[in-house]
Formats: C-alpha cells, structure tokens, sequence
C-alpha cells in the first residue's frame, strides 16, 4: 500500500501568516550562509541537509489521506487537504481516467468535511462518489454542505452518481479492493477510527482520539484498530501536560501514541491533527520533547516515529 497524507493539520486549516514565512525564511537565509554555504547553486544541497519539514512546514490543511493499493485508491476524511488531491487528480489526468472515488468519515467535525465541497468528482458527470460512516446521518451532512448560503451549488444540481453507505463498527467490509473494519475512538462525538488492509499490510487511521484507554483490557473490541499495524496515523494535538486542562476534547498526545504502540506491536507511527495555533517552531519543540519522552521510556525499541506533514508518502 501507498499512503499519501493530504492534510494533516487539527481542527481548523492554519499557517503561518505573511509575516511569519518572512520570519522563517529568513531564519533559513541565516542559516545557509552560517553553514558556509554561499552560491546559488548550494542552494538545494543545503535544503538536503534538512528535513523537509525544517523548511516548508508541516502543513496547514486538515485531515485527508489517500491509501493506494493495486491501481485502486480509497480517502479517508474530507478535510481541507482533500482540496489538493483534487487538484492533483486533475493536474495528473486521474480525473479523466477514475471514474470512481470511496470517502471514509470518521465523524462530521467541520475540519473533516469543510473539503467535501471542493472535491471536483462531484461536478462531472460520468463519475461515481461513494460515502462510508458508521453514523447514520452521513447523507443529510453532506446535502447541506451544498446548499445555499453555505455553498452556490445544491445537492441536486450535482452531476456525479452519489451514494451513501452506512458500515458496521468492528465488522470487516471490502470497499475497492481494501478490507476496512471501523472502530470506536476516544472522542466526545462519535468517531471511528478505521484499520486499512491489502496484500498483507495494515494502516490504522486514528485521528480525533484522546487515548484515554491504552491497555487491551481497556479498549476491548477497539484495540484491533492496532494490532501490528504497519503504520499507525495518530492523534498527537496535545503534550501530556496539556491533558488536564483538555480532557475530553478528543485529542491526543504523543507519550499515549507511544504506549499503544508498543502495548500492540505497531511497526510505525507519524503524529498528526497538529495543533492550528503552533508555528513551525512550536511543532519542532513539540517534537523535541517526543524525542525525549520517548528515549527516556523506549530507548530498547524498534518503533519508527515521526511527525506527519502535508505531501508525505510511506511505502507499505
């Protein structure tokens, strides 16, 4: 399988402001001329020496990720981020050549769905948009967000052929070649997470999940989103000392990530819903004190980790 992560921000689509990208991209300038670097051509060596992150940022879109497997795709969440795809869809002529698009809603937050409405597919005529939920209100959410005065276009005067389907939680469904079982996640509104399989690989998708529950004693039924995932997308808006202030918002942190990764085997994690009030450096600080908690606490371990950014792929 191929990950693609499309928009990773939490909550609401946040960058920083003019003033800001001022700000960091002279901090890099300072930076490549104190490297000793001095040309032009240096330039690109330089940013090698980066993550990419360092440079660009994390991102500011809100949750959409693509999963790619056999020439045959699945989305899940519909976050500003799924606005890119769709351009990309277009710039790359998939949108001349897919006829057919599945969406996957963890739950209605409006950073989940305020892209829904961006997505082209639903304009064009020819082409099939099926939605997949738990939740039984799916359909309803939808037509309203192509309504009139959230949005010029209504529901009606949409060309696609769109369909709404509703899944059971921890009962294992195939949608286009993917075998999809939904699970409960730690949030004050209903939310799933859902666990991704196909040619023997596994991608867990848990966002908007406070991990209030850790052991398998705890999650029960639920802790089947993790077991041995190959690469686990988790809800790390908050730090630990946050919690108390913050519990029951639904989010979060790294140090809870950790725990179920190595209570349930996972192979790899990326951090993500990053908080829409952090700078880049906020996020880099956030991140430094991951390292920590994590050398302190699992220094013995082979887990992979890092924080997830807009535009990154992983290879399953």
């Amino acid at each position: 399988m191929r990950v693609k992560f499309w928009g990773v921000r939490g909550s609401l689509p946040s960058s920083l402001d003019t003033f800001g990208w001022i700000e960091h991209f002279e901090k890099l300038m300072n930076e490549f001329f104190d490297s000793g670097y001095k040309t032009k051509t240096d330039i690109s060596a330089f940013i090698r020496t980066k993550p990419p992150a360092a440079v660009g940022g994390f991102g500011g879109a809100t949750t959409c990720v693509e999963v790619t497997g056999d020439s045959k795709s699945i989305i899940l969440d519909g976050g500003s981020g799924l606005k890119f795809l769709s351009d990309h869809l277009e710039k790359s002529g998939r949108l001349q050549t897919e006829n057919e698009f599945h969406i996957l809603m963890t739950h209605f937050h409006f950073d989940h769905i305020l892209g829904l409405s961006f997505f082209a597919p639903h304009f064009l005529k020819g082409k099939k948009i099926h939605y997949y939920s738990v939740q039984t209100e799916t359909e309803e959410i939808v037509k309203n967000l192509f309504k009139k005065p959230i949005f010029p276009v209504g529901f009606e005067h949409l060309n696609a052929d769109i369909h709404f389907h509703t899944i059971e939680a921890y009962k294992k469904v195939n949608i286009n070649g993917f075998d999809i079982t939904p699970f409960k996640m730690d949030h004050p509104d209903p939310s799933y997470g859902f666990r991704v399989e196909k040619n023997n690989k596994v991608y867990a998708h848990a966002v908007d999940h406070e991990a209030l529950r850790l052991t398998r004693d705890q999650l029960g039924l639920d802790s089947g989103l993790f077991e041995k995932a190959d690469l686990l997308y988790f809800d790390a808006q908050y730090e630990e000392e946050d919690m108390s202030m913050k519990k029951g918002w639904g989010h979060g942190t790294c140090d809870r990530g950790f725990k179920v990764a190595n209570t349930f085997g996972v192979q790899q994690i990326l951090f993500a819903h990053h908080d829409p009030a952090f700078s880049i450096e906020d996020s880099w600080n956030h991140k430094k004190k991951a390292e920590a908690s994590f050398a302190k606490n699992y220094a013995q371990s082979k887990l992979i980790w890092d924080f997830a950014f807009e535009g990154q792929v992983i290879e399953l």
